[in-house]
């Protein structure tokens, strides 16, 4: 029998909202869980996230995946341990792809003064 899909939309997605995130979630994620939407296939995590200006994601740890992450709106400042740095702009094809195969340790920050809208899968 194939696989079922089913549409998710923005509204319909677990939220976390902080006073600088909103981050929705398309599987399970932090404090939202949902046994029977954990992944799909090799994918673990979407989330779409609007961080605002002068705020980010303090450093932390990443282990045995991929990460790619793109930025719809804004621009995105990227850091992780193995030295790699730069800005992550909307303009495709840029987009931040690392391996965290046997860990690393990032962040990623809004340093200008609009919000910026990503996603991170």
């Amino acid at each position: 029998m194939p696989a079922t899909v089913e549409i998710r939309r923005a509204a319909e997605r677990a939220v976390t909202t902080t006073d600088w995130l909103e981050s929705r979630h398309c599987f399970s994620f932090g404090d939202h869980y949902d046994p029977d939407n954990t992944h799909h296939g090799l994918l673990l995590v979407s989330n779409d996230d609007i961080v605002q200006p002068g705020t980010g994601f303090a450093t932390h740890p990443h282990r045995d995946m991929e990460i790619v992450t793109w930025v719809l709106k804004g621009e995105l400042t990227h850091r992780d341990s193995t030295g790699t740095h730069g800005v992550i702009y909307p303009a495709w094809p840029s987009a931040c792809r690392r391996a965290a195969v046997s860990g690393i340790r990032k962040r990623t920050n809004r340093p200008r003064v609009q919000c910026i809208s990503f996603k991170c899968g």
